[in-house]
């Protein structure tokens, strides 16, 4: 049996029972125990499945990872207030950290006026946008991502590290019920982890879409957060406090 035909196996398993141990698809694959373990991998890193207790359950439609090209057409007009809004944090001479999602994507249309900026991203579509208005840019390197046509793993955190960035700007999947943000893509989130950890100042964005979306990652709960950039007044339920809560309209 081919490598991609035992991946489309262990789909279809998924498919009939939502979970499956690395032994019983070893047995019904008839491979050894580390060949399912490497599938595994490989399918988790495709964002198809979530490795959980010696085992594997299937990602459903709602949480996968969309690709680029697709989700920046989304709400695109609102992403776009959002941005325009979230610029006018920017200080001159700032550190500036933009993560890849399409929320933020347009903050590059926003930017030129700021004197003095560098700009921090693992986003290669940003990337390029940023470089052509004459920004200071630096884009993290690392395996790029076919969906989001963006830098993560190890190599991409390293990078990010070596900063002290002023203010960063990022968005995700969805907020659940209790506030938490969370996201399909495991690397992603780890992504975002390391710059909220080197960033003086946080500003999240998102659209009322996103509101009690949950999925697989948790990366920080909504109160963690300095700024929060919104189409939705709905954000005040999960804030204690809401005086750094921007609705754009």
């Amino acid at each position: 049996m081919l490598i991609e035909e035992r991946y489309d196996k262990i789909l279809q398993f998924l498919d009939e029972e939502e979970y499956v141990t690395a032994s019983e698809l070893a047995k019904k694959l008839f491979v050894s125990l580390p060949t399912v373990r490497r599938d595994l991998a490989e399918l988790a890193r495709r964002n198809q499945i979530v490795r959980s207790h010696g085992g594997a359950k299937k990602i459903h439609a709602e949480h996968i990872v969309s690709p680029i090209n697709f989700r920046k057409t989304v709400n695109a007009n609102v992403k776009r207030a959002l941005c325009r809004a979230a610029a006018q944090l920017v200080n001159e001479n700032d550190i500036v950290f933009i993560d890849s999602s399409t929320t933020t994507l347009q903050l590059a249309d926003f930017l030129g006026e700021k004197k003095g900026i560098t700009v921090i991203t693992n986003g290669l579509p940003l990337a390029t946008v940023l470089v052509k208005k004459g920004i200071k840019t630096y884009c993290t390197g690392g395996e790029i991502f076919a969906n989001s046509l963006a830098h993560f793993g190890s190599f991409a955190e390293d990078f990010i590290r070596r900063f002290n960035i002023d203010i960063l700007f990022f968005s995700c999947h969805g907020i659940n019920a209790s506030g938490m943000l969370t996201d399909p893509s495991l690397p992603e989130t780890q992504i975002r982890k390391v710059a909220i950890e080197q960033s003086k100042k946080t500003v999240f964005l998102f659209d009322e879409t996103k509101l009690s979306r949950s999925t697989p990652y948790n990366l920080t709960h909504i109160e963690n957060v300095d700024c929060v950039i919104t189409d939705t007044p709905l954000v005040r339920n999960f804030l204690k406090d809401d005086s750094g809560v921007i609705i754009v309209e």
